[in-house]
């Protein structure tokens, strides 16, 4: 079988599920950098919050707008609470990528902190492709399920079609590590983004 294409009927005979983490960690890939989105959700958002939750929100901003060495930026972004600053982290890794994704790929490998590694994933997501094949050379050396799902997912998004077969496997793969959980979702997304016709 050619390692570019699924099996037949495997969409069909593995459906997505309609909510999970995967799918919300791509919505954020595709949304992320979409400026008149987020000024939407900024001005029903924001005027939600308490004071304090304000400022705790332009603090995290002006500390991620401030920071200029790739160390203590890949630092705070497992410190992140406020969802309104996930556009500025990924603007800001973007701007420095060649400094920050050489340590983001480094605690890619042994991570188990979510919000880093959905962070960081969103960053790659919208990366050069250089960094995307960069994680796919590494994939093999990452041993936390969740950060091989997240990354599975960049691919999809990325229309990775020549990383099927490591979709294919991952998602057989995760499902036997992680029954608890619903990490699989991450790769079998990534397979109907590159093969579907839907999400």
């Amino acid at each position: 079988m050619n390692g570019n294409k699924l099996p037949v009927k495997f969409l069909i005979d593995n459906p997505l599920k309609e909510l999970s983490a995967a799918k919300l960690t791509h919505f954020h890939m595709v949304t992320i950098l979409n400026s008149e989105f987020n000024k939407k959700i900024d001005s029903q958002v924001m005027p939600l919050l308490d004071a304090s939750r304000r400022e705790t929100c332009e603090q995290e901003r002006m500390h991620i707008l401030k920071c200029n060495a790739a160390e203590d930026f890949v630092q705070f972004m497992r410190k992140v609470k406020e969802p309104q600053n996930k556009k500025h982290i990924v603007e800001k890794a973007l701007s420095m990528q060649d400094s920050v994704m050489p340590l983001i790929f480094k605690r890619f490998l042994t991570s188990g902190q979510d919000v880093f590694l959905e962070n960081a994933a969103i960053i790659l997501a919208n990366a050069d492709m250089k960094y995307v094949e960069q994680a796919f050379d590494i994939f093999n050396y990452i041993r936390n399920p969740y950060a091989r799902s997240v990354i599975c997912i960049v691919f999809g998004e990325r229309k990775r079609v020549d990383y099927t077969s490591l979709l294919l496997e991952q998602y057989e793969r995760i499902k036997k590590e992680r029954p608890d959980k619903d990490y699989e979702q991450g790769p079998l997304l990534a397979l109907y983004l590159i093969h579907g016709n839907k999400e």
